[in-house]
């Protein structure tokens, strides 16, 4: 058995103290004298410097120039000179990072560490940004870049761990304090350590943070093995990684572990980082383990639900069919998601300049859009930005009406950084408010051709005027009541197409003969119409299981149709007849203008009016046949056109003979 001396082995333990806080995650310095010199400084609080470790050795301002007109130097002396521990949040700092001097946020804390008659040894500054945090609530973006941030710090500090042995004893030896003060160092390191001696893991240093993590006090752990002092690790890969890392002394680096702590008496789900390093004696033999341990469990949970936010923030902007944009004004850079490249025809996916994409901007609109920018960014603006334009990509046939709205994101000190917002392609909704306006027009155009006709009549018959010696009121009477049966067709078409939009629309099946209907029909019809021979072949008895005033009102809408587009004298012809497998077919034809083959396809779509110079100034809606597809369908039957496109048309209606469960 060989035995150290006690100088070197109390040198030996300091240097394990100080290779603890070179391993720290948080950024660490010590100072010591009134003209603080930096004494110690791991990777972290040199990254946090902008600075490399030939800063170790200078006093602070000497290091670090740029802090000559800030206040740390003055805070540090009055922590000296008072031993008062000075702590504070979201402090900012002007450090130079790659030759450019930049304003962060900081949460730092200047412990002073006392000797035993109370005076001031030493000063140990541990520090993190928060610059990312502070404008984490700024935007969608921010948030993102911020976590990116945060992760790439994680990954530094982790990977600042894993620094080079040879480094880290070459920082170290720039310290010759006592073991005592290392260990003081470490008790007051707001990270956690502990140091675990020989095979059995004998718990030799835990400092308070680590004892907070492991849910103990410090009478209960330490001078006991590892095993015995926490037995709620039983299951747990910590007893392995301990005894591997003894073993081989092979560094042992865990990031974003989850573990269950002793806690109350019970156990507590946690997330941490943990660093198991093996301690070497001055002949290279494994003498212990460091423990280095970071409870992050907070940090990750509401990285998590942040993830979780995006995630459905995603889906809720596929669904939407919403494509994002993000605009920088200082770089004049432009990009967006997989739906906006689409629409702007752009093949890159990453940004682009701002001009590229308002080429795509129909010409007549671009002015607009580049104002609107403008508008959004300037002082005066609340930074709304809101506008209706025209895009038309290389690859499209036609262009697309899209609906921008977005937001403009600003910096600490009121400038715009950007602006973000959304997309929404409008098309089809412009032409089908479009129609809409088309066809409230078309009914009110329609509605008043009749209208005024009848209120001549009327007029006529009141007054009891007679315009010639023909003149017959029965005649005048029967013309008022032919346009009141007009107004009602209309009326009742508006108001089934209602019904059926509010899925109201409900059928009275019953049996009925459809002969005796067909017969009624006839007669009606024969009364109503002059312009042309309507022609009815009778055929068998038949009984049919339908709604009987929704059938008719098929077959009026037919008719009237065939009236409508066929030349005056023309034969419109009716006829039906039953088939053998449960069908009944009913055939309307006419000697008109027939229906185009590009047309047939689209003639039952609601509003749908077939544009031809044959048409004239024949006026409709576009809704009979939608309306007359809609009851077909709602019997399980079907309505089909036969035309060679040139001239006749024949309209074919098929139904169930019988009744058909639902």
């Amino acid at each position: 058995m060989i035995t150290i001396p006690a100088p070197q082995y109390k040198r030996m333990e300091d240097n394990f103290m100080l290779q603890a806080l070179q391993f720290s995650p948080e950024p660490t310095a010590i100072y010591a004298e009134e003209n603080m010199i930096i004494q110690f400084a791991n990777k972290g609080m040199l990254a946090l410097w902008g600075k490399d470790a030939s800063v170790v050795g200078k006093p602070l301002l000497e290091a670090i120039p740029e802090l000559i007109d800030q206040p740390f130097l003055s805070i540090l002396q009055t922590v000296w000179n008072t031993s008062q521990s000075y702590a504070v949040t979201g402090a900012p700092a002007e450090l130079i990072h790659d030759g450019i001097r930049k304003i962060g946020y900081y949460d730092y804390e200047y412990k002073a560490i006392l000797s035993e008659n109370g005076e001031t040894r030493c000063i140990l500054n541990t520090a993190r940004e928060v610059t990312s945090e502070k404008e984490y609530l700024q935007s969608l973006n921010e948030r993102e870049k911020t976590e990116k941030l945060l992760k790439e710090q994680m990954s530094m500090t982790l990977e600042n761990l894993n620094a080079k042995n040879q480094d880290l004893l070459a920082s170290m030896m720039l310290l010759s304090e006592s073991r005592e003060h290392v260990r003081t160092i470490i008790e007051q390191a707001p990270v956690g350590i502990a140091m675990l001696k020989g095979p059995e893991h004998v718990i030799e240093i835990a400092n308070h943070a680590i004892l907070q993590i492991w849910g103990r006090e410090g009478s209960d752990v330490i001078g006991l093995p590892h095993r015995i002092a926490r037995p709620e690790l039983k299951g747990q890969p910590v007893y392995d990684w301990l005894d591997k890392v003894y073993s081989s002394g092979v560094r042992k680096t865990n990031k974003e572990f989850a573990v269950s702590l002793y806690h109350e008496g019970g156990l507590r789900k946690a997330i941490v980082n943990s660093i198991y390093q093996p301690i070497f004696s001055g002949e290279g033999e494994v003498t212990g383990v460091l423990v280095i341990l970071e409870d992050i469990t907070e940090q990750v949970i509401a990285r998590r639900e942040n993830e979780k936010d995006q995630h459905m923030l995603a889906l809720a902007i596929d669904a939407g069919q919403l494509a994002t944009f993000y605009y920088e004004p200082a770089t004049n850079l432009f990009s967006g998601n997989q739906l906006l490249h689409a629409w702007f025809g752009l093949r890159s996916r990453g940004q682009i300049d701002l001009s590229q994409a308002l080429e795509v901007i129909i010409d007549d609109d671009r002015q607009r859009v580049v104002a609107a920018i403008n508008h959004a960014l300037s002082a005066e603006s609340t930074g709304e930005y809101a506008i209706e334009y025209r895009i038309k990509a290389p690859q499209e046939a036609n262009a697309r009406l899209v609906q921008a709205t977005g937001q403009v994101l600003y910096d600490s000190r009121g400038n715009a950084v950007s602006l973000n917002g959304t997309l929404r392609d409008i098309t089809e909704q412009k032409k089908d408010e479009q129609r809409k306006d088309d066809f409230i027009g078309m009914v009110s155009h329609e509605l008043k051709t009749p209208l005024t006709s009848l209120k001549a009549y009327l007029q006529l018959m009141q007054r009891g005027i007679v315009l010639s010696e023909d003149y017959d009121p029965k005649n005048a009477l029967d013309k008022s009541l032919r346009q009141v049966g007009t107004m009602t067709m209309m009326i009742n078409g508006f108001l089934n197409i209602s019904r059926l939009d509010a899925g109201k629309m409900v059928l009275n099946r019953n049996y009925f003969n459809f002969k005796t209907l067909f017969s009624e029909l006839q007669e009606e019809m024969s009364h109503m119409i002059q312009s042309h021979q309507v022609i009815f072949e009778l055929s068998e008895n038949i009984d049919l299981y339908a709604d009987r005033e929704k059938i008719s009102l098929v077959i009026h809408n037919l008719v009237g149709n065939a009236i409508k587009y066929s030349p005056v004298g023309s034969s419109v012809v009716l006829s039906y007849s039953a088939a053998d497998n449960n069908i009944f077919n009913v055939r309307v034809s006419d000697e008109g203008m027939g229906i185009g083959m590009e047309d047939q396809h689209k003639i039952f779509d609601r509003y749908y009016r077939v544009e031809s110079a044959k048409m004239g100034s024949i006026s409709g809606f576009g809704i009979g046949l939608y309306l007359c597809r809609e009851i077909m369908e709602l019997h399980k039957g079907s309505i089909v056109v036969e035309c060679s496109g040139e001239k006749g048309t024949t309209f074919k209606l098929t139904l169930p003979l019988q009744y058909q469960p639902e």
